[in-house]
């Protein structure tokens, strides 16, 4: 075979490898990219159930202080044990944020509690320091 031929073979044969290669590695990378697409869904879903848990949490309180003002029997314990509540739904909520924010890679917005960029150094929707 002449060397020429042999040379251009060796040549398309590397160009194949190191495409294949890259081709490896973005299918990895998109393999992950999907993986933490699902978590942050999965995620969304319980964030979706903390959030509807909550507000019926606060309906109850509701019902309690406008039944407080009509002046039915106050029940104490009732309140502490809904606002307890709400702590607790509030606390597993902001976890669920952050869980999203790191498997987003991003940052949340003290202020706003909006998912920015890890380098931002403000806010995208209030403007407030990150």
């Amino acid at each position: 075979m002449d060397d020429k031929v042999r040379e251009l073979l060796d040549r398309v044969r590397d160009t194949a490898v190191g495409a294949a290669d890259a081709a490896n590695q973005t299918a990895r990378a998109a393999g992950k990219k999907a993986g933490q697409m699902v978590d942050v869904a999965k995620l969304n879903v319980q964030l979706f159930d903390l959030n509807g848990e909550f507000n019926d949490v606060l309906r109850q309180l509701g019902q309690v202080m406008y039944d407080t003002h009509r002046g039915q029997a106050e029940d104490g314990e009732q309140i502490t044990a809904l606002l307890d509540r709400a702590d607790e739904l509030s606390e597993k909520t902001a976890e669920l944020k952050e869980r999203i924010a790191a498997l987003r890679q991003a940052r949340i917005c003290p202020a706003c509690g909006a998912a920015c960029g890890r380098d931002d150094q403000f806010c995208r929707r209030c403007g407030g320091s990150l």
